[in-house]
């Protein structure tokens, strides 16, 4: 599978979960199912002044 971009993994995902927010990081937790209808999950980490477009 190539690499998706943040932006749309999220317009894909059923359940966005905040990990962690801590010392300029958020932690991620995005969830979603692919075409066959298969779950899947992945984390993301965040850095102070990144923008996500929902």
């Amino acid at each position: 599978m190539n690499e998706i971009q943040l932006g749309d993994r999220i317009k894909m995902a059923h359940t966005i979960e905040v990990e962690s927010a801590m010392r300029r990081k958020v932690a991620l937790k995005i969830s979603w199912y692919d075409v066959h209808g298969e779950n899947h999950t992945q984390n993301y980490s965040l850095n102070e002044g990144s923008t996500i477009e929902l």
